[in-house]
């Protein structure tokens, strides 16, 4: 074995040589010579006392030991990644980073940012939004609010409440047209996005559901309730979107029948995080909310 571990840059090199099967690509993806890639491996072979590559028609062919010493860098990498964003983190004072959808953090979290404030005034909360699931491991992210079935490995999940929907419209669309029952509902001009929950509301209603489902079409949970409150039809919404369209009166419930759907709301976090502190308290303050705006009670 050698007297010192050689240098982690070498490593580098024979994971890029052990993935690509080449000297000459593993250099291209590095910035480095085919010359260089192959002094490395050999500095490495000597300080080892093993051989790493044997050439394979055109193919550098690695051994058991270069795959084994492959896997052990990527390891160490991510693990010297997940430390570094800790530090960076802890460098940067009091933040906190929460992933969540577009539509929840523009449509419920935004009203809610002064009260957040008042809760947390020595934390500085940035929220991240988009689809893609953060890993909150090397992406700087701290905590998520997530929809789903609750099934993530690796990190502590929080439930908050199911996931329930119902139709909504504004009171001009209401004082338009005659909504006397659940039937009435079929006949109107709808705003879909989840067609399939729509067809799963009907059947749940007892009512035959129009085919086709027709009206207005949006992939964003927010231009949905928007155009429901602007009176273009009946909307089918997640109480977490549509809650402060309610308590201001631009939408009304229009039938007392919901639907759950098959997910559910989480708060996840990794529970070896360095601003747990802070984490729990952002926690406990979200499920105060939840509490206040109802969400914590069957539709």
């Amino acid at each position: 074995m050698p007297t010192r571990p050689p240098p982690f840059a070498g490593l580098r090199v024979l994971e890029a040589a052990s993935r690509h099967r080449s000297y000459s690509l593993a250099g291209e993806e590095l910035g480095v010579t085919h010359s260089a890639v192959s002094q490395t491996i050999r500095r490495l072979e000597d300080a080892y006392r093993v051989k790493l590559f044997r050439r394979q028609g055109m193919q550098m062919s690695p051994s058991q030991a270069a795959l084994r010493l492959a896997q052990a860098y990527r390891e160490a990498a991510r693990i010297v990644d997940r430390v570094g964003v800790d530090v960076a983190s802890q460098s940067e004072g009091r933040r906190l980073v929460l992933s969540t959808l577009s539509s929840v953090a523009k449509l419920w979290l935004s009203p809610r940012l002064a009260r957040l404030s008042d809760a947390l005034p020595d934390v500085t909360v940035e929220v991240r939004t988009g689809r893609e699931l953060a890993n909150l491991e090397t992406d700087g992210v701290d905590i998520a609010l997530r929809f789903g079935d609750g099934d993530w490995p690796g990190l502590h999940i929080e439930p908050l409440f199911d996931e329930v929907v119902f139709p909504v419209a504004s009171p001009e669309f209401i004082a338009r047209h005659f909504i006397g029952s659940d039937a009435d509902i079929a006949r109107l001009a709808l705003i879909l996005e989840d067609t399939p929950l729509w067809e799963q509301w009907f059947e749940t209603a007892g009512v035959a559901a129009p085919s086709p489902l027709r009206g207005l079409a949006f992939d964003d949970a927010a231009m949905v309730v928007e155009a429901a409150a602007a009176g273009l039809g009946v909307a089918l919404v997640r109480r977490l979107h549509a809650d402060n369209f309610l308590e201001s009166g631009r939408l009304k419930r229009v039938s007392a029948t919901s639907v759950t759907t098959p997910f559910s709301c989480y708060l996840v976090w990794r529970s070896d995080s360095p601003r747990i502190a802070a984490i729990r308290r952002f926690a406990d303050w979200m499920m105060g909310e939840c509490h206040r705006s109802g969400l914590l009670e069957a539709a």
